[in-house]
């Protein structure tokens, strides 16, 4: 009992003298939360979320009023160039036809009758049987029904017309995307029916804000990202409105997608990257990272000792919670303290260190 009772006081002992010998942190370390440059490096490029369009959306509508008596498409439906959307009742403009070919037949019947008598007059003036008088005012008889013959034909012409406006067909191949007509709804000429997006480019619209919007011009490149495909995209600012919205204060911009693919569905929703002009290079960090000494700026970096230095930069550009410098003496990968993280004199993170008396 003896021994063992000596071997545990000595056992005891041991540890004690273990625990005394442990290193403690020096009084003039303090722990600090870093930033790694590089995470944001050359973040100056704008992102805007769009929807995806047709370059060409045409709103459609009959060119006469009427009943529409058939509606032979959908939303969503593809249709090819001169297929046939709807129908108005054309009784109506048939009818008008009629009577214009009636008013064509007899307008011509006396521009025939005129024009012989006028022939026969030509040849009784060269006679001296009628007087130059005479022969003027069949000239004159004739002249008013050869217009009246043509304005007979144009009438006609436009009566045909009006009975063909009442079928309304695809001006080009496309799809379908609304639809606000049905059968036995009066309709209007001009007021439109439906739309469609035409077939061909597909393009990202967006809308620029007031104040950066003479950072941007047509031509510009873009990175398109559509979320629904998960796929990315390049393309180039084909067009923008120099007219901004009066309620928004933005400005309407179109992007052309140069290399689409065929699972882009109009109406998707996509985020257009792009370079404004006025871009700057620069390493982006957070804010809280600045330290204001003399009035100059600077960061504290640290080295691979866990000891930190001042180093000098210029703030180039700042959103209120972060901040755009250039700085020759950090390179990506540097360890960049954050000075004001989370409350002013206050540091927290438990794996590195920084010797505050450093950099006086």
């Amino acid at each position: 009992m003896l021994i063992k009772r000596v071997a545990l006081i000595a056992l005891s002992g041991a540890l004690i003298v273990s625990c005394a010998k442990k290193s403690e942190p020096a009084a003039d370390t303090r722990y600090v939360k870093v930033f790694v440059a590089g995470n944001g490096v050359g973040q100056t490029r704008s992102t805007f979320h769009g929807i995806i369009h047709a370059e060409f959306e045409p709103n459609l509508s009959f060119r006469v009023g009427g009943k529409i008596i058939k509606r032979n498409v959908d939303i969503g439906q593809q249709v090819v160039s001169g297929q046939v959307l709807a129908s108005l009742d054309p009784t109506d403009y048939k009818l008008s036809a009629d009577s214009a070919n009636a008013q064509l037949a007899s307008a011509k019947s006396n521009y025939v009758t005129q024009k012989a008598n006028l022939e026969r007059y030509k040849q009784l003036l060269a006679q001296n049987f009628v007087s130059q008088a005479q022969y003027d005012t069949q000239k004159a008889q004739f002249d008013s029904a050869k217009a009246q013959y043509e304005q007979a034909g144009n009438q006609l012409s436009n009566n045909e017309n009006q009975v063909k406006y009442t079928t309304l067909k695809a001006p080009s191949s496309g799809i379908v995307t609304s639809v606000s007509m049905d059968a036995g709804q009066v309709v209007t000429a001009g007021q439109t029916v439906a739309t469609m997006a035409v077939s061909g480019n597909k393009e990202v619209e967006v809308e620029l804000p007031e104040a950066q919007i003479n950072n941007y011009k047509a031509g510009m490149p873009a990175d398109i990202k559509i979320w629904a495909t998960n796929k990315d995209y390049k393309g180039k600012i084909r067009i923008i409105n120099q007219a901004s919205d009066q309620q928004t204060r933005t400005f309407t911009a179109r992007i052309v997608i140069t290399n689409p693919s065929d699972d882009i569905k109009y109406g998707m929703a996509a985020d257009a990257t792009v370079e404004p002009l006025n871009a700057t290079n620069g390493m982006e960090m957070p804010l809280s990272c600045l330290y204001a000494k003399d009035g100059k700026s600077y960061v504290w970096v640290m080295d691979s000792n866990s000891l930190a230095k001042l180093v000098p930069v210029e703030v180039i550009g700042t959103d209120g919670t972060s901040m755009k410098i250039r700085a020759t003496g950090i390179k990506d990968g540097d360890k960049v303290v954050l000075v004001r993280y989370p409350h002013a004199g206050i540091f927290e993170l438990p794996e590195l260190t920084v010797n505050n008396k450093l950099g006086k």
